[in-house]
């Protein structure tokens, strides 16, 4: 279908080009035949300077179309300015993740009702002489501004001190953000650390009643994996042992990808 309007442009430009160029030629092929006497009935120089008119307007407007459509051919051939990545997106990605500012350890039994998110990376901060300062910049995590929803995993650091501080390791997830990290399990053996972290609603509030206890959330309803809406946080973890020569893995065994720190 292109080369159809190519071929209709291309005639109309030949076309106007000859009624601005040579419009009693033009009149002498086309009309000359529907009169009598061609030379009696000739236009005169007004009727010649209005054709010339109407003819550079189609020739200005051809031009103009054709340069509009060769425009973003020529503009993807221009050399392009490359965006700077800043490091914290070649490390997690986009957006920004959120920091978990808690101290957890982790549990070795896997929580029931609870939505395992994936694990998309480790940091190693033993390998690291101090805590990157981009840890330090980071938002905390909040659930739609609260700091510390009902049932958030970890327990929060004292006053003046950082939850990520005694960790051994921070890893990334993406979960719904209408839930939170409730739960962790880490798994140590010899030759490997296995990690997993589990999404779920946050726990209802108390009423003023004591003894009315709120129904449980449904979380595996409420925390779908597949949620159009994600945010990516970063969980420290705090090990038993360095974490060393040891392999980072999800609970199948699979190896969770490592993320060097950028420059």
């Amino acid at each position: 279908m292109t080369w159809v309007l190519g071929v209709i442009a291309a005639s109309l430009g030949i076309f106007f080009l000859w009624g601005l160029t040579a419009p009693r030629s033009q009149w002498r092929v086309i009309s000359a035949w529907s009169v009598s006497n061609a030379y009696a009935n000739e236009p005169g120089g007004a009727s010649y300077g209005w054709r010339r008119l109407v003819s550079g307007v189609g020739v200005l407007g051809i031009g103009l179309v054709a340069v509009l459509g060769a425009a973003p051919g020529l503009l993807a051939a221009l050399p392009q300015e490359q965006r700077t990545i800043p490091p914290i997106e070649k490390m997690w990605g986009a957006p920004d993740p959120q920091m978990v500012d808690r101290s957890i350890g982790g549990s070795t039994t896997v929580p029931e009702g609870l939505v395992e998110v994936p694990v998309l990376g480790y940091q190693n901060l033993d390998e690291l002489d101090e805590l990157p300062s981009y840890i330090l910049d980071l938002t905390p995590f909040t659930l739609l501004g609260d700091a510390s929803p009902r049932g958030y995993i970890g327990s929060a650091p004292a006053e003046g001190f950082s939850g990520v501080g005694p960790a051994d390791l921070i890893v990334n997830v993406r979960g719904s953000v209408l839930c939170i990290p409730r739960a962790a399990v880490v798994i140590e053996t010899d030759t490997a650390v296995q990690i997993a972290i589990y999404y779920g609603l946050p726990d209802p509030k108390l009423g003023d009643d004591p003894t009315v206890v709120p129904p449980e959330p449904d979380h595996v309803a409420g925390c779908p994996l597949d949620d159009a809406v994600a945010g990516s946080v970063l969980i420290p973890i705090t090990l038993k042992n360095y974490l060393g020569d040891r392999t980072v893995e999800t609970l199948d065994g699979t190896k969770i990808r490592k993320v060097e720190l950028a420059e």
